[in-house]
Order: structure tokens, then sequence, then C-alpha cells
């Protein structure tokens, strides 16, 4: 009987031992997921998911701890300058409501970037570019882009916060979050040209460690994508505009 007991007591204790670690593991997996809030499948750049791998972004609960590189109302001492000023057919008030109130994921797409995702920091709530619809442009925004260089042939991951919307003096302005190559700041604002169209004006204020890249590259490749993004949202303008007048009708 002693035998027969302390094979029992054996065999219970390694069945022990291995219901512990099957559950132990269970509960590993569990908490992987758990603090998994990203789903990185639903981003189709790789590049953008190493982005967010490396930050260990896909692992935050509190996207609040993500700050921008430039605040708003902070001087742009030491920065550099790169403006390029646009003219849209359209007057002041529709331009500035169909910027405002654009789908990002239908703005921020062009031959030279994409949108792959969007975060609410207010919310903590997760947008993947696919997704039936998104919040329209507001501040605390983060916003997570495939940069298209060379016709496709080199991509570039970027991301940058919404940290300023003035409805008075019609001007957006984004920053882009800490740890970019590049840090510093966008502002864009609107005005009535007086003759039926608005003038945009699209500042650049940056710096980074290359006197190469803040020379050279910055300036070239970031005029060809303001210059893409305009061209993207006035087409949504007309379209918008188009789409009232056919309502009133």
């Amino acid at each position: 009987m002693d035998t027969l007991h302390k094979i029992l007591s054996c065999s219970f204790l390694r069945l022990g031992i291995v219901c512990a670690a099957v559950f132990a593991l269970l509960l590993a997996e569990v908490a992987a997921q758990c603090n998994q809030s990203i789903d990185l499948k639903e981003i189709s750049q790789k590049k953008v998911r190493k982005y967010i791998l490396r930050k260990n972004i896909d692992k935050m609960q509190d996207f609040s701890s993500i700050h921008p590189s430039f605040k708003k109302n902070e001087k742009e001492t030491g920065l550099k300058v790169n403006e390029k000023i646009f003219y849209l057919r359209s007057r002041l008030a529709s331009v500035w409501n169909g910027y405002r109130e654009a789908n990002p994921a239908e703005a921020f797409n062009s031959r030279s970037f994409r949108l792959e995702m969007m975060i609410m920091k207010k919310s903590n709530d997760v947008y993947y570019k696919n997704a039936m619809s998104l919040p329209v442009i507001d501040t605390g925004q983060l916003y997570f882009f495939d940069i298209r260089l060379m016709k496709g042939l080199v991509n570039v991951p970027m991301a940058f916060e919404v940290i300023n919307i003035d409805d008075t003096k019609k001007v957006l302005e984004v920053s882009y979050i800490e740890g970019n190559k590049a840090q510093g700041k966008q502002q864009v604002q609107f005005f009535d040209n007086g003759d039926g169209r608005t003038m945009v004006v699209h500042k650049s204020f940056f710096k980074s460690h290359s006197w190469l890249r803040d020379t050279f590259l910055y300036p070239y490749f970031h005029r060809r994508l303001v210059r893409d993004y305009h061209r993207t949202m006035e087409k949504l303008v007309k379209e918008k505009s188009n789409s009232l007048i056919s309502l009133a009708e």
C-alpha cells in the first residue's frame, strides 16, 4: 500500500506541475493579447509596423505617453522654415470647412503618402485606414503614415500629432512626434484672397541632426508631399461643394 501511495503521489505531483505550467502559459498568452492594443495585421506597410514596434506603441494602453516634438504656441527659434503658397478656386468658408471635415483616410491619401493608422489620445481609440468611417481632424489625434519617395522605391514611416485648430484665425497645426528624425511643426493658414479664391499658406518649421537632410532632402521631398496633399484637398473640397449644390437643387 505504501508503494502504491508513493506512485499515486508522484503521478499527481507530476500532473499538478504540468497543469500549472499549462495554466501559466495560457495566462502569459492572455496577458500578451491584453497588452497589445494595436492590431498590426491591419497595417499593410511593413516600415510603419516596424516603426510602431520599435517604439512599443503596440503595447501601450494609454497613448498620452506619446508627445509632440513641438507644442502649441512654442516659439520657432532655431528651426528652419520652408513655405509654400497655394490658391484654391473656392471661397474661404468652403475651403476651411472642407479641410476641417474631410475624412482623414481620403485627405491623407495620395501617390506620395498614405495614412495607415490614427489614434485618439483623448479616448485611446485606434482607427485603421480601412475603417468604415474616421473622426474628422481634431487636436490630440495621432496620424501614422507611409511616405512614398522616388515613386515608391523608398518607404519612410512618419507620425504627427494635431496640436492646434483655430477656427477664428483659420489655422491648422501638426507636430512630428518625439523620436522622429525631424522635429518641429507644420502650420497651414487660410486667407480670403478677395477674388473668390482662398490663399493657403503652408509653413514647415523643422530641424534634425543632419545638415544634408535639413538643407537638401527635407525641403525637396517636403514640397512634393505638401503639393500632393493640397491637390487632394482641393479635389475633396470641390466634390463636397458640388454635392451640397446638388442637395440644394
